[in-house]
């Protein structure tokens, strides 16, 4: 089992890294001009996916000007900031209701990171950059027809060192340039 799921996570760790990279960049120029602009990066996740946040505040290479975003963060919410919200799925309701709630109360970039189910639709969710984890089911099939190893927080720590590389080296051409 370790074998076809080592397999197999390496194949969904490619795919968001070839199919999701222009949804990455786009995100890592929004929180690179954040970061440039002196607002702040907040970061929500919803169950496992908070292991993003913790990441991004405790990890060994923490985002620049993070906060997590706490339920008081909505009244001090400013356009110059951004902010990261870490699902399962794109279309959980609880990060669907956030980020409504983000829009209304502030209109700043919001980042959704999050597995994409094709057979739902996503045109009504209040974010300006949805980035997939290609994460919608286990990856190991047992014999019975179900499958085990569902990977989305894994997934979505991908997508965070993604965004964090990206921002970074962003950040570095922006003071190589004004030097």
């Amino acid at each position: 089992m370790l074998k076809i799921f080592s397999t197999q996570v390496s194949g969904l760790l490619k795919s968001i890294s070839d199919k999701e990279e222009q949804q990455i960049e786009e995100s890592s120029r929004l929180l690179a001009q954040t970061i440039l602009s002196d607002g702040t990066v907040y970061f929500k996740g919803f169950g496992e996916m908070e292991a993003v946040v913790s990441e991004a505040l405790h990890g060994e290479n923490p985002f620049k000007k993070a906060e997590r975003f706490r339920d008081d963060s909505l009244d001090e919410l400013l356009p110059v900031d951004s902010v990261v919200i870490a699902s399962r799925f794109q279309t959980d309701e609880g990060a669907f209701a956030f980020c409504e709630r983000i829009k209304e109360a502030a209109d700043c970039h919001v980042i959704l990171i999050g597995g994409h189910k094709k057979e739902e639709e996503n045109s009504d969710i209040k974010a300006d950059i949805m980035i997939d984890t290609k994460a919608v089911r286990g990856l190991v099939p047992l014999d019975d027809g179900s499958r085990v190893g569902f990977p989305s927080g894994l997934a979505g720590l991908f997508v965070y060192y993604a965004l964090f590389l990206t921002t970074e080296e962003i950040l570095e051409e922006y003071v190589l340039d004004k030097e």
